[in-house]
């Protein structure tokens, strides 16, 4: 079974990518403590993964 990538996931993978190199580009100019900017990159992202697995949660239950 061959899977092909519809417009709709291009466009997403699109977005993503353009959003994730932005993210990188922004944390990586901050001028902050070095102990300090993964810490501060990775909060964002954790949150992101907290409303995902609630979402995916409440829409399974």
């Amino acid at each position: 079974m061959s899977r092909s990538l519809t417009p709709k996931k291009m466009i997403l993978a699109l977005v993503l990518s353009i959003l994730g190199a932005g993210y990188f580009g922004t944390f990586s100019g901050l001028e902050i403590s070095t102990g300090l900017k993964p810490m501060a990159m990775l909060v964002p992202v954790q949150l992101g993964v907290v409303i995902y697995f609630l979402w995916w949660k409440l829409r399974n239950d």
